[in-house]
């Protein structure tokens, strides 16, 4: 059996091959591949990766491992699939890679679910005023706040129908949640059949929502999407949120409104990352402001990948399969 089995190689140290892949994952992984795991606790050169995977058929890689550069695909001539366990790979598509019959797949469809937890979590929290509330209780017998909004009652914006923007979506269904989207690259009635509703304008949906947040990736088109006139359009109490990156807004704009005191921000990322110790956003009352906290590793980035490896060894197509037409509009 295991001559006809596809050759898997595992780049990944295993420390870090511990929070992407469980147990189950892994047997399940040698269950239906040969697979070879970087049992050490170093990241291997260009040099060690192209030894490593030269009789490969599939590599796995992630966050600060190889990528399939020059050196390692000429010496890697069986390599047919670099499954990279975490989310972009816009850095492999370089003048190495043309004319490769290589498949690059993303596991970023993975990522997305943790980021679209948190970012309902923040929801929840912030349409019911949980945490003013809270401060407010500190010092004072503090009321029930009259404008907190529960998901069913709530309209949600969502800017960029991305992996996330869609899981998003798909965890506010179940709540009854008006959503709305913004995406010039996605059709009305494709929205509908995710449960949104699609809108033209980004300035109606900042005005007509009680909390927005933010999906879009980072490219020319999205930088400064959300300026100082889609802030200002906001309700007064209404959430935002920015879980994608700090560069699609203007901060500073952001900021002016925040000080305001009219608005609720929940920001992951910031312009630049970390935030600078002196920047309001790390001392407003109406600011959560984490360290870039909602993606980052977890066994569904682990369960993703072996469910592509299993697909390419049965002769199907991994979920998020990239190429060169992609690179303009993803992350």
């Amino acid at each position: 059996m295991w001559p006809n089995m596809v050759k898997v190689g595992v780049l990944i140290p295993q420390m870090a091959c511990a929070e992407l892949f469980s147990e189950e994952r892994r047997a399940k992984l040698e269950s239906i591949a040969q697979v070879t795991w970087n049992d050490s606790d170093k990241q291997l050169d260009e040099d060690e990766a192209a030894a490593f995977l030269r009789d490969c058929d599939v590599a796995i890689g992630s966050w600060k491992t190889a990528i399939p550069t020059k050196r390692i695909l000429d010496s890697c001539g069986n390599l047919k699939l670099w499954e990279h366990a975490a989310g972009s790979v816009k850095h492999f598509f370089t003048d190495d890679l043309r004319d490769r019959q290589l498949q690059i797949a993303s596991c970023a469809p993975a990522i997305a679910k943790t980021v679209a937890e948190m970012v309902l979590g923040e929801l929840i929290v912030g349409l019911r005023k949980i945490i003013p509330n809270s401060q407010q209780n500190r010092t004072e017998k503090g009321k029930k706040p009259a404008n907190k909004l529960y998901l069913a009652k709530a309209t949600v914006g969502i800017v960029g129908a991305s992996w996330v923007g869609r899981q998003v979506a798909g965890l506010l269904r179940p709540f009854g949640t008006r959503i709305l989207l913004y995406d010039p690259y996605m059709p009305a009635e494709n929205a509908a059949k995710l449960g949104m509703t699609k809108v033209d304008s980004l300035l109606e949906l900042c005005a007509t929502s009680d909390a927005i947040t933010v999906h879009t990736p980072k490219t020319n088109e999205t930088y400064h999407l959300l300026k100082e006139a889609e802030f200002a359009a906001m309700k007064d109490d209404a959430i935002f949120i920015n879980t994608s990156r700090g560069d699609c807004i203007d901060e500073n704009a952001l900021i002016r409104e925040l000080q305001k005191g009219r608005l609720f921000a929940f920001l992951d990322v910031s312009d630049p990352e970390p935030a600078h110790l002196d920047n309001p956003i790390r001392t407003l009352p109406n600011v959560v402001y984490t360290s870039h906290l909602a993606g980052g590793t977890s066994y569904h980035i682990g369960d993703q990948a072996v469910s592509d490896i299993e697909a390419y060894a049965s002769g199907k197509r991994p979920l998020m399969v990239v190429d060169w037409s992609m690179l303009a509009t993803m992350a």
